[in-house]
């Protein structure tokens, strides 16, 4: 259907914006953010959380694709793909995150809380 074509294009279309955002924005923006290490970029912390958060949102666009995705050819099942991906990239980035600022970041809990969320969701 033409709904389904739509629903594809667009999920593709997602990935791969996701994929681009994260690689040429690590090289053209947060290498040299790092690099400067000028204003706030001198703390440590910082110097995480912003490679961190750039990620972090490629992360979530590719959830909304798989979601996209999912609609298009499993529509059944696309909850279940929904709770999977969000389940794997927010427990997978509030761990980072964790492990990542020691403890320092306060997002790490409730990013991590979203994906244990989102995998209880599966069981009930």
């Amino acid at each position: 259907s033409l709904a389904q074509a739509a629903l594809t294009l667009s999920s593709l279309l997602l990935a791969m914006t996701m994929c681009v955002h994260s690689a040429v924005g690590q090289r053209r923006l947060v290498r040299p953010l790092l690099d400067d290490g000028a204003g706030v970029m001198k703390h440590p912390l910082a110097r995480f959380i912003v490679p961190f958060a750039w990620h972090l949102t490629s992360g979530i666009g590719l959830v909304l694709a798989a979601i996209l995705f999912a609609w298009a050819w499993a529509p059944d099942h696309a909850q279940t793909v929904g709770l999977v991906a969000t389940g794997i990239v927010f427990a997978a980035g509030g761990l980072v995150d964790a492990f990542g600022s020691r403890g320092k970041h306060i997002g790490w809990a409730p990013l991590t809380l979203v994906g244990l969320s989102a995998f209880a969701a599966l069981l009930l």
